[in-house]
């Protein structure tokens, strides 16, 4: 994700505010506001959203001051950290404008989430193996991208081998096969795979803490 956003941020000079695709609301932009797509189309722990950033020439508070006169009494404003983050209901939407302030104008996030069609208990990790007692805590999906791809992490008690050797097991019963270029010692393993045209990275990392966080990456033309 932080190559993603990175490379939006470096659009934004040269790409001129946009309306969303066709199936999502469109926020309202004030006059001198750039936007780039972090993702037209993610599904993050079972939440449909579409994510840009945006540079602006207004400041905050004029920013803020458009979206009052745009949405009225439906506008809610509040402060997380350095950024104020204005939010908006429409429809099935809620919608978040995240912006700080940036030289003689502003940048900022602008995110549209799903709310209503929510499934009520996402499996988080679903068709994948998780080893036993592992809390997955993310499980992200790019459906869109010219190679739809998957991102699941979770954090459990064994090493760095321990997970490799459960992974490995586990994925070559499902036909995954590695690739020959896996790395292990004490505290990271990696490993990567290849079904047909699928590719899989998995990495373990062994924290200060003990526990092992482990990252699952698919890719799947």
């Amino acid at each position: 994700m932080s190559t993603r956003r990175a490379l939006a941020i470096a659009m934004l000079c040269a790409t001129p505010a946009a309306a969303w695709a066709l199936s999502w609301p469109q926020v309202p932009l004030p006059d001198g506001t750039r936007t780039a797509y972090v993702d037209r189309h993610i599904v993050y722990n079972g939440l449909d959203m579409q994510a840009q950033v945006f540079r602006s020439s207004e400041k905050p508070d004029a920013l803020i001051a458009f979206y009052r006169r745009r949405w009225g009494d439906k506008v809610v404003v509040n402060r997380l950290g350095a950024y104020q983050v204005v939010g908006h209901m429409q429809g099935d939407y809620f919608m978040t404008i995240q912006l700080r302030g940036l030289g003689s104008g502003s940048e900022g996030r602008i995110g549209i989430v799903d709310v209503v069609h929510v499934p009520k208990h996402p499996v988080l990790g679903k068709g994948l193996p998780i080893p036993i007692g592992s809390k997955v805590f993310n499980d992200i999906r790019y459906p869109d991208d010219p190679i739809p791809a998957r991102t699941v992490a979770m954090r459990n008690a064994f090493s760095p081998r321990q997970n490799d050797s459960y992974f490995r097991e586990h994925l070559e019963a499902d036909h995954w096969k590695p690739d020959g270029r896996s790395q292990c010692d004490d505290r990271r393993c990696t490993a990567r795979y290849a079904r047909g045209d699928s590719r899989m990275l998995v990495v373990s990392l062994r924290g200060d803490d003990g526990y092992s966080q482990v990252v699952l990456n698919m890719q799947t033309p």
